[in-house]
């Protein structure tokens, strides 16, 4: 159904006001949506269509690109006209859903539509979401690789053209994690084999990537502490702050689990917590400590945003009250408490929640807690995966030293 413009904009309005945004953000939004409805008269646009979302939206780049937008204004404008696109196909708005482009929108008309295939294609193998998701980023990288580099369709692709994605694709993972991607890049050209005509690109592809094995960061339970209490205790944000990384030291929680924590999955009766992990899939059943319990109480009884009805526990400090976004959010509030703590200065030491995950496992190992009950603690799929957190345990590593004994120096002077 088409919804004239002035009555779509009012529509998004009503919309915007139930996310308890700021006035001046509702006074943004309202400017936006006027220059929107200029654009349409000026075009004799009297209805909302996805061919008139793409124009305007050529139209704003095309501002941007020859400096009459600043890149600001760019993203508002362009994100008032998708507040009324979903408006208008779905009656209500929710914050989350235009805040960022499709993530297949920067590859051209060749590489998209193989992109979507690979999708496709992954879905039917059974696999787990997170081995996915992972497989369909690689492979969009090393398309977009692909594209910039000139290719000019799937069947022109080179062993060559492979090895130049790697070197890309290096450039933005860990040395550690390039076996992994390798592997992905392996599955993208079997899949441009089978159905793209291709040939020879699987093989292109090493076997083994040089994996370079990195010392586990751990801190002393004192200074655990001392991370955990660096949040301000005065405000919202440093309340609910504290309680995430409480339950990131002791639990050893990923951080996209713990933003991903809902209100159901606390039994407080019980005193545990019971979570689908992200990566693994697999159902995760922890205590609930005490001094975890309380800060989250805490937090819940007189700190938690109302008005809103996201069940997660933990939730942005402005309006929206939605979620917080897993990874960028978590990561800038570890290193501010790692800052605060005076601890991000330490050589090779890391500043986010994976130190904590760590220092979690070696004061497991340091109490004589048995390998494969660290990995079910921190929802390992098996205990290989726990098997690096070993070299951070000095005292019992130490006991591995082989003295010199059969094996004395010789010629040597007393």
């Amino acid at each position: 159904m088409k919804i004239p413009i002035d009555e779509l904009v009012e529509m998004s309005d009503t919309e915007l006001l139930k996310l308890n945004h700021a006035p001046s953000t509702l006074m943004q939004y309202r400017w936006a949506w006027h220059r929107f409805e200029v654009f349409c008269s000026e075009q004799g646009i009297t209805a909302l269509t996805d061919e008139a979302l793409a124009s305007y939206v050529r139209f704003l780049a095309t501002e941007r690109t020859e400096g009459r937008f600043k890149e600001w204004k760019y993203k508002l404008l362009r994100k008032s006209a998708l507040v009324l696109s979903e408006v208008q196909k779905t009656g209500t708005y929710r914050w989350k859903l235009s805040k960022h482009t499709r993530p297949n929108d920067a590859l051209n008309e060749v590489f998209r539509p193989i992109q979507e295939q690979f999708e496709a294609w992954l879905a039917r193998q059974g696999l787990a979401q997170a081995t996915k998701d992972l497989r369909a980023t690689v492979g969009r990288s090393a398309l977009a690789s692909w594209q910039k580099q000139g290719a000019t369709g799937s069947q022109d692709l080179t062993g060559a053209d492979v090895a130049l994605a790697l070197v890309s694709l290096a450039e933005s993972y860990q040395p550690g994690s390039m076996s992994t991607v390798l592997s992905a890049v392996r599955v993208l050209c079997r899949f441009l084999e089978e159905t793209q005509g291709c040939s020879g690109l699987s093989r292109a592809v090493p076997s083994s990537a040089s994996r370079r094995v990195r010392h586990v960061s751990v801190l002393p339970a004192e200074q655990v502490e001392m991370l955990t209490n660096s949040p301000d205790p005065d405000t919202v944000t440093g309340i609910r702050d504290r309680a995430m990384l409480l339950l990131g030291a002791r639990t050893g929680l990923r951080p996209v689990d713990i933003v991903a924590l809902r209100l159901q999955d606390i039994d407080w009766r019980q005193g545990h917590l019971t979570l689908v992990q992200h990566k693994t899939g697999a159902v995760l059943r922890l205590p609930l400590l005490a001094d975890v319990g309380e800060a989250i109480a805490d937090y819940l009884l007189h700190n938690r945003p109302t008005g809103g009805n996201d069940e997660h526990v933990f939730l942005r400090s402005q309006a929206p009250y939605v979620a917080l976004a897993p990874l960028n959010r978590l990561h800038h509030m570890a290193a501010g408490a790692f800052a605060r703590a005076r601890l991000g200065s330490q050589p090779d030491m890391g500043h986010g929640f994976r130190v904590l995950r760590s220092s979690f496992a070696t004061r497991m190992l340091e109490r004589g807690t048995p390998l494969p009950v660290i990995s079910g603690a921190l929802g390992h799929r098996g205990i290989s995966s726990a098997k690096h957190y070993l070299s951070a345990d000095e005292e019992r590593m130490r006991e591995c030293c082989l003295d010199f004994s059969g094996i004395e120096p010789t010629g040597l002077k007393p």
